[in-house]
């Protein structure tokens, strides 16, 4: 069985407690949670759902809750959308249906059998999507690239990383988020008339269209958010700036990379809030060790540890061994990368990553066996 990804949409906490609290299959993820505002419809639909849980009153299900409905609709193809509420009666079960609502429920059903109807409403869902032959969308991923130190080989990896993602197939976006030093662009020899300082300072706000006509467009056909031409534009970048790129690049894009700083500023943490998975890049050295524990506390802190994978990057002549490092940190490495040294000196001098200038080197061949354990995972997430 595939797994079914919920949204649950709920103004209170206690409802979208109890909704968790009926679910009792291992195949059913909770993705995440929202409410039933305007502005909401965006982040809701980058969930990429299959079944929306709306748990409200009775009183507040009316033609604004309809007319919200009906907007996610139009936009989550394959979405089944369950209302669960304290009174249900055959004229809000008819409406329902009329709408599309797969199914009424009330707060008293037992977890069993909500379960059985989540379970039940995403196979007619996806009975109907195959007879129709519409294909269902993937869910976008978000990956923050995290260093222990500066000149750990973050931005490398990441530039690298969206080449050899583009050369699949796949649709990618690079936010660069160092906001003090991100250099992406010399990385990929991209100069950007706009960068993410122009897109936070505009009037109109943030949307995927003014990212659209911010970015610039990198041969192999991904996209990529600048990071501010000099470090002091960077205060005009706000935490909310970074959620609100997020959250819009979201519904576009297969795989976002966001590269981030080795700092605990606001704008760092928020990125490291909003997404999926923390690549967090490690060399074999005492000082970029040292500068683990430090990380690893913060991740502890803000409850993110647990999207934390190791990259180790390694230097041939390194005397630390990976075993040492796995035992240090009681975890196995996510995966290796051996630096070579020319090679990546003349890749990063060249502005062309050496996926692409070196493609026979060692370097290169770990690269792409990353992108290829990242695309594993990620379409072992969507089934």
């Amino acid at each position: 069985m595939e797994r079914i990804n919920v949204v649950i949409l709920a103004e209170e906490t206690q409802y979208k407690v109890k909704i968790k609290n009926k679910i009792v299959s291992e195949d059913i993820a909770i993705v995440g949670y929202s409410d039933f505002k305007e502005e909401s419809k965006l982040k809701i639909e980058g969930y990429f759902p299959d079944v929306l849980i709306c748990a409200l009153d009775r009183n507040d299900i009316d033609n604004d809750f309809y007319s919200f409905i009906s907007g996610i609709k139009e936009t989550t193809t394959g979405c089944a959308v369950i209302i669960v509420t304290d009174s249900v009666n055959v004229d809000l079960v008819n409406t329902a249906a009329q709408l599309g609502i797969r199914q009424v429920l009330s707060f008293d059903v037992e977890p069993q059998e909500f379960t059985d109807k989540i379970i039940e409403v995403n196979t007619l869902e996806q009975k109907l999507l195959g007879q129709l032959k519409i294909e269902k969308r993937v869910r976008s991923k978000v990956y923050a690239f995290y260093g222990t130190k500066g000149g750990c080989g973050t931005s490398s990896i990441v530039s690298n990383t969206a080449i050899a993602l583009a050369n699949h197939g796949k649709k990618v976006i690079v936010l660069d988020f160092d906001l003090q030093h991100g250099d992406i662009n010399l990385l990929l020899d991209l100069d950007s008339k706009d960068t993410i300082v122009e897109l936070a300072r505009d009037p109109e706000g943030i949307s995927i269209e003014k990212v659209n006509t911010s970015v610039a467009l990198h041969p192999t056909g991904f996209s990529v958010l600048c990071a501010p031409k000099s470090p002091e534009y960077g205060e005009y970048v706000t935490a909310d700036h970074i959620r609100k790129i997020v959250e819009n690049v979201r519904p576009y894009f297969e795989y976002i990379l966001i590269d981030l700083g080795c700092d605990y500023a606001d704008t760092t943490l928020a990125a490291l809030e909003v997404c999926d998975e923390i690549e967090l890049i490690v060399n074999l050295n005492i000082s970029s060790l040292k500068g683990m524990k430090d990380i690893l506390n913060i991740f502890h802190t803000l409850r993110v540890i647990e999207k934390a994978n190791f990259i180790v990057n390694k230097n041939r002549s390194s005397l630390i061994k990976i075993a040492d490092f796995e035992n240090l940190i009681q975890k196995k490495a996510y995966t290796t990368i051996v630096a070579d040294r020319n090679a990546c000196t003349n890749a990063m001098n060249s502005g062309n990553p050496i996926v692409s200038s070196a493609p026979r080197s060692a370097t290169a061949k770990d690269l792409n066996r990353f992108v290829d354990i990242l695309i594993e995972d990620k379409d072992n997430i969507s089934k």
